[in-house]
C-alpha cells in the first residue's frame, strides 16, 4: 500500500513545491502500473489458477462419464425394444423380461449418474475456490489502485491551496503597493499647497513645467508614474484617476519624457522584449485599471518576447477570454491565475 503524504504547511518559507510535485509525477506513474496490471486480471488470473488445479481433467471425467450413461441408456433401450417386437413372446413373456432388462440396466445406470455426480460436485468447489481467491485478489489490486488516487488528490489539493494562497498575498501585496505610491503622491500635492506663496499666479502646469524643461526631477515618483503612463500610451493622467496639481504634474513629466524621444519613436506602440508570463502579469494589471483588449493591443503591439513565438495580441486575447470566460471552467481557470 504507498505511503500517505502528509499535509505540509502551505506559507511559502515551508512549503516544498518541488517535493510535492516529484510526489504527485511518482504517485501519478504508480497509479498508471496499477490500473494496468488490474486489467483483464480477474480473466488471466481465472485462467492460470484453473489450469494449475487439475479441474480440467475433472471436467473430461464428467464429459466421459456423461457419454457413458447415453451409451447404457441407449444400450437398454434397444434391447427393451428388440424384446417387445419378438414373435416367438407372448405378451407375458415380453413384460417380463423386458422389466428384468429394464432394472439391471438401470441399476448400472444409477450407479454411473453417482459417479458423474460426485465428480460435478469435487469440480464446483474447485470453481468456487478460485473464483474467491480471484476476487480477493482483484480487491486488494483495486485497493492499491483506489489509495494512489487518493494519495495523487490530496496532493493535487495541496498545490491547489497553496497557489490559492500565493495568488490571495500577490494580490494584497500589489493593492498594498499601489494604495502606498497613491497615498504618496496625495501626501506631496497636499504639502505643494501648504508651501505655496499666495503672490504666484502662475498655474501649476506653468511652474512644474519650468523645472522639468531644464532637466530638474523633483519627485522620481512622478517622473517614475510619468514614464508608466507613457508606456502604456496614455497621455492624459486624469484617465487613471489623478486629477488636481498632481495630473498637472504628471502631464508636465509626460510632456519632458516625450521630448527624449527620437522623432520618429513618438506616437509609436511601446516597444520593448519580455517574458511572455512577465507581459501575462502587466496585463492583468491592466484589466484592475479598465483597460480594454483593444487599448492594450494598441499599446503592447511592438512587444516581443524571449520565451514565445506568441503575439502581443494573442495573449491579451487569450488573457481576456480566461478574464471572462464563464461557468465552472472559467472559475478554475482563474483559481490558479495570480492577479486574475
Amino acid at each position: 500500500m504507498p505511503a500517505e503524504p502528509a499535509a505540509g504547511d502551505l506559507s511559502e518559507a515551508t512549503f516544498d513545491l518541488p517535493t510535492i510535485q516529484k510526489q504527485i509525477s511518482e504517485n501519478a506513474t504508480a497509479l498508471q502500473t496499477a490500473q494496468d496490471s488490474l486489467k483483464n486480471f480477474q480473466a488471466n488470473t481465472y485462467n492460470k489458477y484453473y489450469n494449475d488445479s487439475g479441474l480440467n481433467s475433472l471436467k473430461d471425467q464428467i464429459a466421459a462419464k456423461d457419454a457413458e450413461i447415453t451409451a447404457a441408456k441407449q444400450t437398454r433401450d434397444t434391447s427393451i425394444s428388440k424384446t417387445r417386437q419378438n414373435p416367438y413372446y407372448s405378451a407375458a413373456n415380453i413384460t417380463g423380461e423386458s422389466a428384468e432388462i429394464s432394472n439391471a440396466a438401470n441399476a448400472d445406470i444409477n450407479n454411473t449418474i453417482e459417479e458423474r455426480n460426485s465428480l460435478a460436485g469435487q469440480y464446483n468447489s474447485g470453481l468456487d475456490d478460485i473464483s474467491k481467491k480471484v476476487a480477493r485478489e482483484a480487491a486488494d489490486k483495486q485497493q492499491e489502485v483506489d489509495d494512489y488516487k487518493y494519495n495523487l488528490g490530496n496532493l493535487q489539493q495541496q498545490v491547489s491551496n497553496y497557489q490559492t494562497i500565493r495568488s490571495q498575498e500577490l494580490q494584497k501585496k500589489s493593492s498594498d503597493e499601489q494604495w502606498a505610491a497613491e497615498f504618496g503622491l496625495k501626501l506631496q500635492e497636499l504639502e505643494t499647497q501648504a508651501s505655496q506663496k499666495s503672490g504666484d499666479t502662475s498655474t501649476e502646469w506653468e511652474r512644474f513645467s519650468s523645472k522639468v524643461a531644464t532637466g530638474a526631477e523633483p519627485d522620481a515618483a512622478l517622473r517614475a508614474t510619468a514614464q508608466r503612463l507613457l508606456d502604456q500610451g496614455i497621455d492624459d493622467p486624469a484617465r487613471t484617476g489623478y486629477t488636481g496639481e498632481t495630473a498637472a504634474r504628471i502631464e508636465s513629466e509626460l510632456g519632458w519624457l516625450k521630448q527624449q524621444q527620437p522623432k520618429d519613436q513618438q506616437n509609436q506602440a511601446k516597444k520593448e522584449t519580455v517574458s511572455e508570463g512577465g507581459f501575462r502579469m502587466e496585463v492583468r494589471n491592466a484589466w484592475k485599471e479598465n483597460y480594454t483588449p483593444d487599448q492594450l493591443k494598441q499599446v503592447y503591439g511592438g512587444v516581443q518576447f524571449t520565451d514565445s513565438d506568441k503575439s502581443p495580441q494573442q495573449i491579451i486575447d487569450d488573457e481576456w477570454n480566461i478574464k471572462t470566460r464563464g461557468g465552472v471552467r472559467g472559475w478554475l481557470g482563474r483559481l490558479f491565475r495570480a492577479g486574475v
